[in-house]
């Protein structure tokens, strides 16, 4: 298992600054990633919808012209007239079915191709109908082109199409019955010839058969003559091309979008502008944005399929068009859209890379700067402790904390010199103490086994010279004062033997006096055994009231511990009263604290990060606030705990006193046999005073003997006197004192103030 602390220095240096380096980029790098990523994502976003609204505008700036200029043009007397005459030069064909010869000579015999008979202008046939036709067709021809049409159509007021740009398949054919009756430009024609002046209806897209079932929608609005009456019907045929130049207009042709429009059947209403995807009028797949697009519900979805294949972001944005229940949907390549969001990540995993390589290699630099004084300091310190004092110390001119270790080292190292130094000096003064004690322990061996002579002639150290000049001198002393305790001795034996004759007199007047002290041993006996009796009840009397006493000290410390419980609740309660004063001052503190941070984060914008973390601790010391207020809350419980036990302790104290009184009782009881005991004790002590008669005159008679053993004493103590006289000549712990000898050496008798005379004794 990895331990981090039994690394060396050099390593972990490293390790932590790179990781200290990693963590600080590995963060920065993550918050400006993050900060960049939204920002590209709200600039996407923001564009996506820029261009779908440039979409939107610009399809209803289509459809709104398409209805404005249709609308203007109805009311052209051009146009007026352009029905007028169409209708009437078609009677003026000198054909037999002049709508069949129309039909021949505009469109079947049309030298252009089917899509280009708008190129035919005169057909060379110089019937009335071509005349109107080279001089109204050129107008309307341009009409489509600046307006976006597909076609124009100018109907008669029975639905005969009298005039097309285009003199597609259903060029002079009638509306009013039969299958084109039943086109949606059918349906349209029926409704505007009942619309008001102005009024300009439309369809949605549908399949038109003569244009060869292609996507068309249709706007059509009535023409009036001056009286107000219907003479026709103006027609306009929108493609989907033109819808889709209109939604694709603003946008890039990269691509990787697509933009269409959805109705709410959920078929497409214009083609997949990226791609031959699907066309006009084509079932949508139900994905999340064309569902919503079915729903007109604006919507921007971040990442789901896409029509054309892989992931992509869609915005629906519901259309409003008069006519048109479309929405329209803008889907951009999911990568394509956020390649600056990947690049983004690709350099800051780079500059991280490099970051960290970089403070790899700083690491290492720093951590030999740092690691290399400190190993020389090692190396220098492992010397010393192999006692090499001559090894240099790097690292002393430094200004850092290692040079202020290196100078510590330095100034150690002298101070260690300095005491192996001085402890080769204590070695050298130890073995010459070693020597003085061997020699002394020798002598004084000699001088337990009784040889006085045992003088130390071999001269020691010169500091412990002395020492042997004393011992010398005090085995002198000694030997010249054994010398004198012999001969006092001498004396103290022969006076022993007289003070034992005196002895064996003491001995005989001692029986006599044994048998009186027998009576009296029999009294005693009696009356040690009342006075026994008498301890025992004294001793019960003490005991039950020493109980009593410690009843009445338990039942005191019961009551005073109970005052102080009550004291106790009193202090609680101004402790509480002050801290819930505290805790009120700093909750309002707290409070406006975190106001004033809020306001101040708010003003400071993104830099009040800082005033904004502040707040959120400010609040966190609030929350700190409300749990002194639980805290307060069992402080009061306590108080309550308190009073409780002062309550139980008085009534102890009640117990404690009942108690005594008891104890009481029973020293009453225990008084009266002491006083029982007492009476008997007092005939024991008539019998002894009756012995104590026959003592006294035993005691007389040995008083004699008392003073003859009273002398022996005397002399004894004077020969006593002497040997400490002798002895006092020895100090402990000091010089040796000389005493002189004592006058009076002679006759023991000499010393005594009056003449000894045993026969006065005998």
């Amino acid at each position: 298992m990895f331990n981090f602390s039994k690394l060396p220095l050099k390593a972990k240096l490293p390790l932590i600054m790179v990781a200290l380096t990693g963590t600080f980029l590995v963060t920065v790098a993550f918050l400006v990633y993050t900060m960049a990523e939204r920002s590209i994502r709200k600039n996407v976003y923001a564009a996506h919808e820029i261009e779908a609204k440039a979409g939107a505008q610009a399809l209803d700036f289509l459809i709104s012209s398409a209805q404005s200029n249709l609308a203007s043009q109805a009311a052209q007397p051009t146009v007026f007239r352009a029905i007028s005459n169409f209708s009437r030069v078609i009677g003026m064909i000198e054909e037999d079915d002049p709508i069949a010869y129309l039909k021949r000579t505009f469109a079947q015999e049309n030298p252009n191709p089917a899509d280009q008979r708008d190129l035919l202008t005169d057909p060379g046939d110089e019937t009335y109908y071509t005349q109107s036709h080279v001089s109204y067709h050129p107008t309307f021809q341009r009409a489509v082109e600046l307006n976006g049409y597909e076609d124009l159509y100018l109907f008669d007021a029975e639905g005969l199409l009298i005039y097309s740009v285009k003199k597609l398949d259903d060029f002079a054919s009638s509306f009013a019955t039969g299958e084109l009756a039943e086109t949606s430009l059918g349906k349209l024609l029926a409704e505007a010839m009942t619309a008001e002046a102005g009024q300009v209806v439309l369809s949605d897209f549908s399949l038109y058969g003569p244009a060869g079932d292609a996507p068309s929608a249709f706007f059509a609005t009535p023409v009036f003559n001056k009286r107000n009456q219907v003479v026709g019907v103006i027609a306009a045929r929108l493609g989907s091309t033109g819808v889709l130049q209109a939604l694709t207009k603003n946008l890039e042709d990269s691509g990787y979008q697509n933009i269409y429009l959805v109705s709410e059947d959920g078929l497409a209403r214009s083609p997949s502008s990226s791609g031959d995807h699907f066309k006009v009028l084509d079932m949508l797949p139900e994905l999340p944005q064309t569902l919503a697009a079915r729903n007109r519900e604006p919507v921007h979805f971040d990442n789901v399929p896409a029509l054309a294949g892989g992931e992509a972001t869609a915005l629906v944005m519901p259309l409003d068009l008069p006519g048109f229940s479309w929405s329209l949907v803008l889907e951009t390549n999911y990568e394509a859209a956020f390649a600056g969001v990947k690049q983004i990540r690709l350099t800051a995993l780079a500059l991280i890379g490099g970051a960290v390589v970089i403070a790899i290699l700083v690491s290492l630099f720093a951590a030999r700067r740092v690691t290399t004084p400190i190993q020389a300091l090692r190396a220098a310190t492992n010397a010393l402790a192999e006692n090499d004092y001559e090894v240099d110390i790097t690292g002393k001119s430094r200004g850092d904390e290692l040079g202020d270790l290196a100078r510590s080292l330095d100034s150690f190292r002298d101070k260690l010199k300095q005491a192996d130094e001085a402890a080769a000096r204590e070695v050298q003064a130890a073995r010459q103490t070693a020597a003085v004690v061997e020699e002394m322990s020798g002598a004084l061996a000699q001088l337990q086994s009784g040889n006085l002579a045992c003088d130390i002639e071999q001269p020691f150290a010169e500091h412990y010279e002395t020492l042997r000049e004393n011992f010398n001198r005090s085995l002198t002393n000694l030997r010249e004062s054994m010398s004198e305790v012999v001969g006092a001795s001498e004396h103290v034996g022969r006076f022993s033997d007289e003070q034992s004759a005196a002895a064996d007199e003491m001995a005989h007047r001692t029986e006599s006096q044994a048998n009186t002290l027998e009576q009296t041993a029999g009294a005693l006996r009696d009356l040690t055994t009342g006075i026994r009796a008498t301890a025992d009840s004294a001793s019960r009397m003490d005991k039950a009231m020493s109980d009593t006493r410690n009843q009445a000290e338990n039942s005191t410390e019961v009551v005073e511990s109970a005052v102080g419980a009550m004291d106790q609740i009193q202090e609680t309660s101004k402790e509480i009263s002050k801290i819930i004063n505290l805790i009120d001052d700093i909750a309002f503190q707290t409070n406006l604290l975190a106001l004033n941070a809020g306001v101040e984060a708010a003003r400071a914008g993104s830099a009040g990060a800082g005033f904004a973390v502040v707040a959120s601790e400010v609040r966190a010391l609030a929350q700190r606030t409300s749990t002194a207020a639980g805290q307060i809350q069992e402080l009061t419980n306590a108080s309550e705990t308190h009073v409780a036990n002062g309550v139980s302790m008085v009534g102890q104290a009640g117990a404690a006193l009942s108690s005594i009184i008891n104890q009481v009782s029973e020293v009453s009881n225990l008084v009266s046999e002491i006083a029982e005991g007492v009476q008997k004790q007092s005939g024991g002590l008539e019998n002894i005073n009756s012995a104590m008669h026959e003592l006294d005159s035993v005691t007389q008679r040995n008083a004699a003997m008392a003073e003859e053993a009273s002398a022996s004493s005397q002399l004894l103590q004077n020969e006593a006197q002497t040997l400490s006289g002798i002895v006092s000549r020895f100090q402990l712990g000091q010089g040796l004192n000389t005493a002189a000898e004592p006058e009076g050496w002679g006759d023991p008798a000499e010393n005594s103030d009056e003449e000894w005379d045993r026969s006065a004794y005998l």
